[in-house]
């Protein structure tokens, strides 16, 4: 059988002007170095999950055909059981009620193994009200149903189901045990931009600038905690890997029983859904591999790369607050 890497390049190939060597395209679409490109395509380095269902939409190719599946409910989902008329906010919810679903069936396994890489907070698993909400607002705003010139992020309300499942969302999270975490270099870095440019805007009040640090510092610490422990508040184990590269994306990798379930992130407001594939779990695990030999262990120890990026982490929301300094 065709390899996935041979069948990606060999598709790639037909669809390009001329037949022309798909390097350029594989370091255009994902910003990689020609050298990295050139792995991919002689398969000493498999695509990952990400990767592929990229490649596919730039091209307009069969995800199931690239991969091999079959049109069963054990394959590729997008989340595509909701039309665009409906109410975005009924959207939000019914992705937190598929985090709860899943998370509980893990929960009720007797093995289950948890591996995480995170190029951005998941705040729907965390306790903080305020940064969840800065969530929700730019979830409203990148599908298009919110102004951040016209709206006020203090104006903006929560709707009650909403914020019933995300305390329902964090209480399953915080029992999850033996989880793996692969960190993105720049994991604050991105939450500590969005809120300077809402409040460049003016979306965000200088009131609300204080409260979303208040709650960034109190991240801090339990991140800090769980760095020095490897625990969690209710006991459960963490490991932590800081990755010396940027991450493509998100990914939620569940292992449990006999059960496999990946969550990609390839666009925040749409994950895509594999279930039970053992071939697309071969490739998963393949890429997770490859990132934590390109990751630093951080988890109880002292390591340079920790120290450094709790300082910096520290001092970039210390600042939020500081007044800016006129260049003149």
């Amino acid at each position: 059988m065709q390899s996935v890497s041979s069948k990606i390049i060999s598709e790639m190939k037909k669809q390009t002007p001329g037949k022309k060597n798909p390097v350029k395209y594989l370091t255009r679409m994902f910003s990689m170095s020609k050298e990295t490109a050139y792995r991919r395509i002689r398969n000493q380095i498999p695509f990952s999950v990400e990767e592929v269902v990229v490649i596919a939409k730039y091209f307009n190719l069969s995800i199931d055909g690239l991969l091999d599946l079959k049109p069963d409910e054990n394959n590729l989902l997008l989340n595509s059981n909701f039309s665009v008329e409906q109410n975005p906010a009924d959207i939000y919810s019914g992705l937190l009620v598929d985090d709860i679903k899943n998370i509980e069936k893990v929960l009720a396994s007797t093995n289950a193994k948890i591996t995480v890489a995170m190029n951005s907070i998941p705040f729907r698993f965390l306790p903080y009200k305020s940064l969840f909400k800065l969530d929700y607002c730019h979830y409203m705003y990148s599908v298009g149903k919110m102004s951040l010139v016209s709206a006020r992020y203090s104006d903006v309300e929560i709707p009650p189901v909403v914020d019933e499942l995300h305390e329902k969302s964090v209480e399953c999270f915080s029992r999850l045990n033996h989880i793996t975490c692969i960190i993105d270099s720049m994991l604050y870095s991105d939450i500590i931009k969005k809120i300077q440019y809402y409040h460049r805007l003016k979306f965000i009040s200088t009131e609300d600038l204080h409260v979303l640090q208040a709650e960034l510092l109190k991240l801090l610490e339990m991140y800090e905690d769980l760095l020095r422990t490897g625990k969690s508040n209710a006991g459960c184990d963490y490991v932590f890997y800081y990755s010396l590269f940027n991450l493509e994306s998100s990914i939620i990798f569940f292992e449990f029983d006999d059960n496999s379930l990946l969550q990609v992130w390839v666009y925040p407001e749409n994950p895509v859904v594999i279930k039970n594939n053992h071939q697309i779990n071969d490739i998963q695990r393949r890429w997770i591999d490859s990132k934590i030999r390109n990751s630093i262990l951080i988890t109880k120890t002292t390591d340079i790369h920790q120290i450094e990026m709790l300082r910096n982490v520290h001092q970039q929301v210390m600042e939020l607050t500081k007044p800016a300094v006129l260049p003149f």
